[in-house]
């Protein structure tokens, strides 16, 4: 007697698969455990976390616990200065507005500064010219009068 063998469609992968897939009728229990021999890496290097942790929880657990805190101490310090750096930085740009406002005004005050002086040279210059020609008039008059007797 002859032994007919089936003929079982075989799925070719287009990517390794970590998913398990469904077993069909006919497929047998060695088929789908060498379809799972890809996941037997990952599970190597699970066995030993699994393993490890159960034998100590308790310490891992507070140094767990210990990091974690660690964490949230650090996390407060961080927005307790983010805070503190965001106040420095409202006051300094008060102080910057004060100091452009201060700046704005003190080269008004020297726009108008500069206009006096200007207007102070111009009249420095009259009246020096005229002082000039005054004394040139006396001058021309006591050597009229000095001449002609």
């Amino acid at each position: 007697m002859a032994k007919k063998t089936e003929n079982l469609p075989v799925a070719e992968p287009k990517s390794p698969s970590l998913a398990l897939e469904k077993p069909e009728k006919g497929r047998s229990m060695w088929e789908l455990l060498m379809q799972m021999r890809v996941l037997l890496p990952y599970l190597a290097r699970l066995l030993p976390l699994l393993d490890g942790g159960a034998a100590k929880p308790s310490t891992d657990i507070r140094a767990l616990q210990q990091s974690v805190n660690e964490m949230q101490t650090g996390n407060r310090n961080l927005e307790v200065q983010a805070r503190n750096q965001a106040l420095q930085m409202e006051r300094m740009e008060a102080q910057m507005a004060g100091l452009r406002t201060a700046h704005e005004n003190a080269a008004e005050e020297t726009r108008k500064v500069y206009d006096e002086i200007r207007t102070l040279r111009r009249l420095l210059l009259g009246m020096g010219i005229l002082t000039l020609v005054l004394l040139l008039t006396t001058a021309g008059l006591v050597s009229f009068l000095l001449i002609h007797p």
